[in-house]
């Protein structure tokens, strides 16, 4: 069935071929209602009883769950149906790469590998927020759009926490060397497996190895349970020290160990933008003479986010936010204080008097006019 060649599906005109996979083939269609380009994906359905039953509840799992998801960084779903033992899924239709062509032919700079996860992680939140846990975080379904955003995909193994489906079916479904320990071990699974596969992913951007690599699948399995990695920074000495410790949470082989939320890893990734941003230095080599010591500010390795801050024998001194400000004109003024200056700031304070409270709180000053006001008119009253 999959191979014969499709010119209608629904009411989708097929106008090629996008991709093939294990489970179907992903074309791209129009919609001639809504006059516009869709992808869509299908599923032959004419195999055993039994596996058309386990492939069919998986396809329909992957539409019901990613319909009932609304965000930017998620792949936005039209419709689903099923016509001559296909059934079929169209989706938003993304101009972009694939996470896992962009690292093997140039991966993702500091910058940008940040980005990518902190998108990814918002996605997952709000999809957890849903009810919904992916299980196959992998650079694969991570698309990456135009002006740096970012499109999870593939809702195929999504379990929603109330499924009816057995533990059996789907358990250890996903990309192994991706996958969360608990998941590897057939365990029980929860949003937090997805935030170790996003760990995974980060991990990778950093380095630029694979994480949990090895020549069987055993191995890779036994790795992804047993094996510590070094932090990233080892490998790319640009890596700051938060984004070791994002990692590292992430990457906990007890789920316990891990973010509780994704919201919260999303947080992190936050902070660790804004440290980077922080290591702002001049474009173009400066000296800086710092005390004793003279500083050579070079710009970064991409010549366009510098991100370091090298002393005169080569080491790397992180700046701090404060280096982006100039506070000369403050340190100054603190400097020059006069004497009168230093005996206020060291006079005890002491209680407003009245005429200060008359004069500042507009509640009292309303208070004693009313009654001022109250006094005239008894008098008033009293003398006529």
């Amino acid at each position: 069935m999959a191979s014969r060649k499709l010119k209608q599906l629904g009411r989708y005109r097929i106008e090629g071929e996008l991709g093939r996979g294990a489970m179907g083939v992903v074309y791209r269609a129009r919609d001639p209602v809504l006059d516009r380009p869709v992808a869509l994906k299908t599923i032959a359905l004419d195999d055993s009883v039994e596996d058309r039953e386990v492939y069919e509840k998986r396809f329909f799992q992957e539409a019901k769950a990613a319909a009932r998801l609304n965000h930017p960084a998620l792949i936005t779903i039209y419709d689903f149906g099923e016509q001559d033992a296909l059934a079929y899924m169209a989706l938003e239709l993304l101009d972009g790469t694939e996470l896992a062509v962009r690292m093997d032919k140039e991966p993702p700079t500091l910058a940008e590998a940040v980005a990518v996860a902190l998108q990814v992680a918002e996605g997952l939140a709000f999809a957890h927020d849903s009810g919904v846990v992916h299980r196959d975080i992998k650079p694969s379904n991570i698309m990456l759009l135009a002006r740096g955003r970012v499109k999870i995909m593939d809702f195929g193994i999504a379990r929603f926490k109330q499924s009816e489906m057995a533990t059996q079916i789907g358990t250890r479904l996903g990309t192994p060397k991706y996958m969360s320990p608990e998941q590897v071990g057939g365990g029980a699974l929860d949003h937090r497996s997805d935030i170790f596969s996003l760990g995974t992913v980060l991990y990778e951007m950093l380095t630029r190895s694979q994480l949990f690599h090895g020549r069987d699948l055993a191995e890779v399995m036994h790795k992804v349970t047993s094996f510590d990695p070094p932090p990233p920074s080892r490998l790319n000495p640009e890596v700051p020290a938060l984004l070791d410790l994002v990692v590292r949470r992430a990457l906990a082989k007890k789920p316990a160990g891990r973010y509780a939320s994704a919201w919260e890893m999303a947080d992190d990734l936050r902070k660790v933008q804004q440290e980077l941003a922080a290591a702002w230095v001049a474009p173009e080599p400066a000296v800086d003479v710092s005390g004793d010591k003279t500083m050579v500010i070079a710009p970064g390795a991409d010549g366009q986010l510098p991100l370091r801050r090298l002393t005169a024998e080569g080491q790397d001194s992180r700046l701090s936010l404060a280096r982006r400000f100039d506070s000369s004109a403050a340190v100054s003024a603190v400097q020059l204080a006069t004497p009168r200056d230093r005996q206020r700031l060291g006079r005890a304070p002491r209680a407003p008097g009245w005429w200060h409270r008359l004069r500042h709180d507009a509640d009292l000053a309303r208070l004693l006019l009313t009654l001022a006001l109250a006094a005239g008119m008894a008098a008033l009253v009293i003398l006529s």
